[in-house]
């Protein structure tokens, strides 16, 4: 393994990989096969474009949160994809914008650091007239990785043909390692890139156990759940001032049965007053609705607890934000 990987694997996630205790254990290098392909790769691109959809397909199962509005993947999120000679660990990553905000700069930043943890990039676009956000692509340079452009959404062109000057023009002009055009919903020419990716890959040890798909704790993954619903239930601006927070979590002696207290904070009184409904309508349907996408990721019946709360402000205050667990470490 050369100095500058092992290096990457250290920069790409501190907060939830100690990369040097693995190698210095053996025990995952020895357990790979001759010729086993490992690495990690970024997807990045503008909001809603599909990232997260596109690395569910890749996994073959729901792990990052998917829904209409733009912006509504907040955090680093690996998902490993295990095969018999290759482990590919993919980094969804919030969407490229502008930041608004101290919650909009750490977004940033966590695009900044997959990026500077990545073996390889793609850059995903919706936009088949090949109009590509200079900012990823400065990324990707500074990165100094391999890069797929990978267009995605092209089962909504009638007319496909309007594609290949497209792909002709990135082909040579802007040093895309490969071009594909794909549709992560349906499935589209999925199996292909991924088969490129991994033939992309450096040769390496197997950094997670075979059976991993990610290393993403079950809480968070619950308080991802419970947004998602918040983010599919409500309109306009309410999704955006949201944050959850799961507060307890235990088992019950007896049952066994999960026990699950979250609570979601929203930044104004009158924005709990719509969370909450009529009689307390709504936040009794998010909880149903997150329930049932709980229970399916983790493969077990729960106990969800959700309360709302006010946290003015959030996404501006530093102290709000670590709680939250907004914090770029």
């Amino acid at each position: 393994m050369s100095t500058r990987k092992k290096k990457t694997r250290t920069r790409g996630d501190a907060r939830t990989l100690d990369l040097d205790k693995i190698l210095r254990s053996g025990e995952v290098r020895d357990e790979t096969p001759e010729g086993f392909r490992s690495g990690f790769i970024a997807i990045i691109g503008r909001p809603n474009v599909g990232k997260s959809t596109l690395l569910n397909r890749i996994l073959g199962e729901k792990l990052a949160i998917v829904t209409r509005k733009p912006g509504t993947t907040r955090r680093r999120l690996l998902g490993v994809l295990n095969t018999d000679n290759a482990q590919a660990a993919f980094f969804d990553t919030p969407g490229l914008e502008r930041p608004a905000s101290k919650l909009g700069r750490f977004l940033l930043e966590e695009v900044k650091a997959a990026c500077a943890g990545a073996d390889l990039a793609l850059f995903l676009t919706d936009d088949a007239e090949g109009e590509v956000d200079e900012n990823a692509l400065a990324l990707i340079e500074d990165a100094g990785v391999p890069a797929f452009l990978v267009i995605n959404k092209v089962d909504r062109l009638k007319d496909k043909a309007i594609l290949l000057p497209v792909l002709a023009k990135y082909a040579e002009d802007d040093g895309f390692r490969s071009v594909y055009p794909v549709s992560a919903l349906k499935g589209d020419n999925v199996e292909p890139l991924v088969e490129d990716i991994i033939q992309a890959l450096p040769e390496g040890p197997r950094y997670f156990s075979p059976d991993m798909t990610t290393d993403v704790s079950e809480a968070l993954l619950i308080e991802e759940f419970v947004r998602e619903q918040v983010y599919r239930l409500l309109h306009k601006e309410i999704p955006y001032a949201v944050a959850v927070k799961v507060r307890e979590m235990e088992r019950a002696g007896r049952s066994g049965l999960l026990h699950v207290e979250a609570e979601i904070y929203v930044e104004r009184k009158s924005q709990r007053g719509i969370l909450v409904g009529k009689g307390g309508n709504r936040i009794k349907k998010i909880g149903e609705l997150s329930r049932t996408e709980i229970e399916r990721r983790l493969g077990e019946q729960i106990y969800l607890g959700l309360k709302v709360g006010i946290k003015p402000n959030w996404r501006q205050k530093d102290a709000a934000l670590s709680e939250l667990g907004y914090e770029n470490i």
